[in-house]
């Protein structure tokens, strides 16, 4: 498990260090960093296995994603992984999609991993991939940094998407784009992989819908895919394959997965990711309270807990805007992201406001979140950060 990150120079992010837990959520107003952090996460996570002009997602050019654009500035991300850590920073050209390794390192006890700069690709990417001739050491070093980052997820659900009937393809066996279509294929890869997992999945699923007797998947008309959307754009193209449908406990015909609710589908989403053969060492999820009943939340969240307790590999990092959610964590789960004058980001846990301490006897953390506001309880946080280190 990631036990820390530092983010510097992505976005607005100038120096952001963050404590996180198994299941970590982060909350603060609009255009306040929070889904920032999120992709600087996956970017550290994929250049573990992809270039870096791979590992940086979405549409940009140049030095965008470099902190007021500044030439001399590199993006460093690091991350605390147990008793080891691993910092990676990276150039960014002045046009284009080029990105080249500024600095490389790994410290794992008394070995450290030096990565040679102005690749286009980091140094365990490469020992990975059996492109570069490393001693033993070195050898050990990348593959346990890549063993611990590599199989990050990041998704923005769109029931849409998730609904859609899709077809067979081997090159992304067990994963869905960031949409979250792909979720019928998951389903039939681990039907087919095994059996007695899909069953446990089901299980799961039916505990929050017990009307549902069961999960088919069934031959139709379907689309396709590219294996991975860079710039996180999709384009489908009409296939055959598999949909998902519905078999309900008080009879009647299958409903399929586009005539459920957006909370069926996106409940099923999360189990799947959870039940797969290997689930993902990273999971990052924008908003996961988008089309699910406050209920229901409680529901997907004590089971998200119990998953990630039982198989001990993942680790969710989610953003929100409902107390709803905050509701359902402790403080110290929880960081609070706040623009400063100057445009950077800061980033509280919660745990260190006293206003949170003094009044979580009696309120819900949500309702003290909605009460005190973004603004009191970052600075109060701050201001108790700040006294404890005089």
């Amino acid at each position: 498990m990631i036990h820390r990150v530092r983010i510097e120079n992505y976005k607005a992010l100038r120096d952001v260090t963050l404590d996180l837990t198994p299941i970590h959520l982060l909350i603060g107003p609009n255009d306040s960093g929070k889904t920032s952090i999120l992709e600087a996460i996956q970017a550290l996570c994929r250049s573990v296995d992809y270039d870096l002009s791979q590992a940086f997602v979405g549409a940009w050019q140049g030095r965008e994603l470099v902190w007021q654009e500044k030439p001399d500035a590199t993006v460093a991300l690091a991350a605390s992984v147990g008793t080891w850590e691993y910092r990676l920073s990276c150039s960014f050209a002045p046009q284009g999609r080029l990105v080249r390794a500024a600095a490389e390192e790994a410290t794992i006890g008394q070995r450290r991993l030096p990565g040679p700069v102005g690749l286009d690709s980091s140094l365990v990417c490469r020992v990975v991939r059996g492109e570069t001739r490393t001693d033993k050491n070195d050898a050990e070093v990348a593959q346990q940094v890549h063993d611990a980052l590599s199989g990050v997820h990041y998704y923005r659900w769109n029931p849409r998407f998730l609904a859609l009937p899709t077809a067979p393809d081997a090159s992304r066996r067990f994963r869905m784009d960031p949409s979250g279509f792909g979720l019928a294929l998951c389903l039939d890869d681990i039907l087919g992989y095994d059996r007695e997992r899909f069953t446990a999945l089901e299980t799961r699923f039916r505990e929050i819908f017990p009307q549902v007797k069961s999960i088919k998947l069934i031959a139709e008309p379907a689309y396709r895919s590219s294996e991975d959307h860079t710039q996180q754009v999709p384009a489908l193209q009409k296939a055959h394959g598999k949909g998902i449908h519905f078999e309900f406990a008080g009879g009647g015909p299958l409903v399929r997965a586009e005539q459920a609710s957006d909370g069926v589908l996106l409940v099923l989403a999360y189990l799947t990711l959870l039940h797969l053969p290997q689930p993902p060492r990273v999971i990052l999820v924008e908003e996961p309270e988008n089309g699910v009943h406050p209920r229901r939340l409680r529901d997907l969240l004590r089971i998200l807990r119990e998953l990630v307790g039982e198989q001990s590999r993942s680790q969710v990092i989610m953003t929100t805007h409902s107390p709803y959610v905050v509701d359902l964590f402790r403080p110290e789960e929880v960081s609070l992201c706040q623009r400063q004058p100057d445009g950077s980001v800061s980033v509280h846990r919660l745990s260190e406001s006293p206003t949170v301490r003094e009044q979580l006897s009696v309120f819900e953390l949500g309702e003290i979140w909605t009460a005190e506001g973004d603004e009191a309880l970052a600075e109060s946080a701050a201001e108790n950060a700040g006294g404890a280190g005089e």
